[in-house]
């Protein structure tokens, strides 16, 4: 794990949070095991873990040790404080009533793509069920590689080549499929290309047999706040969608979002 300078930090807050971060990597530890990954004192994790319990944000079943429900509703406020979050998710909605096609909202945090909010049709649940079974770890909550996904890719084009450059040498390009872009010059040429059309596609890098548009959403001071995609089997994706219909749909979805965040302007 990555720290940087740490003055004025307390060493201890960080050696709960590493704890909870290694319980939720586990899924689930026992003392003993959280002792073995931390490298600190029987004692000390003990302490840590029963101050964290004693609060609601573990759970203790059996010997083991769980994330407690108490970050959900802390995540679940994270996500609805934010107006442009409430927002985004309003106008994922509107695009899966329009298109009857998944649409996320994903944020930058951590230097990964973090995903706040997921809207599905329920003709295609299904669909998107066989998605995460190919997937287990996709759902709202999940980080992925900036890399990977058309807004990931969308949050990375509006981002200096100094924060990109930063992200690469932290994460690396690891693939996720055989079309991921794995390679530093090809990425940023995509990069390029997204800034010049306004809009990011991944053709099959994220999940195969799976297509997405996406692109980002700004604040009034050109912050970017997040972006949206929307995801579909590629057979439904044709290249007309995929190129032309998908990205002006998004263009004026995002671009009306846009005008909601900024009511003034």
């Amino acid at each position: 794990m990555e720290h940087g300078s740490r003055k004025n930090e307390l060493e201890t807050t960080h050696r709960s949070l590493e704890l909870v971060e290694t319980i939720k990597r586990l899924d689930g530890a026992t003392l003993a095991e959280l002792t073995n990954e931390s490298g600190l004192a029987k004692s000390t994790v003990f302490k840590h873990l029963k101050t964290l319990a004693k609060s609601g944000y573990l759970e203790k079943e059996g010997e083991r040790y769980h994330i407690g429900m108490k970050f959900y509703n802390l995540g679940q406020y994270a996500r609805t404080r934010k107006r442009a979050y409430n927002l985004a998710t309003k106008t994922a909605r509107r695009l899966t009533e329009e298109t009857n096609e998944e649409v996320d909202v994903g944020i930058e945090n951590d230097d990964r793509e973090l995903i706040i909010y997921e809207s599905y049709h329920p003709e295609h649940r299904y669909e998107a069920g066989e998605v995460q079974s190919r997937n287990p770890d996709y759902h709202t909550g999940t980080y992925y590689y900036l890399h990977w996904t058309a807004a990931g890719k969308a949050l990375l084009a509006a981002m200096p080549d100094s924060h990109v450059e930063r992200i690469v040498d932290r994460w690396g390009l690891p693939s996720r499929t055989e079309q991921t872009i794995t390679e530093e010059s090809a990425l940023y040429d995509e990069l390029e290309t997204i800034r010049d059309r306004g809009y990011a596609l991944s053709d099959e890098e994220f999940v195969d047999g799976l297509r997405a548009v996406g692109r980002s959403v700004c604040d009034p001071t050109g912050e970017v706040v997040c972006a949206i995609s929307l995801f579909a089997p590629a057979y439904r994706m044709t290249d007309d969608r995929f190129t032309e219909e998908i990205p002006a749909l998004l263009e004026e979805a995002t671009t009306e979002l846009e005008r909601e965040i900024n009511p003034f302007e």
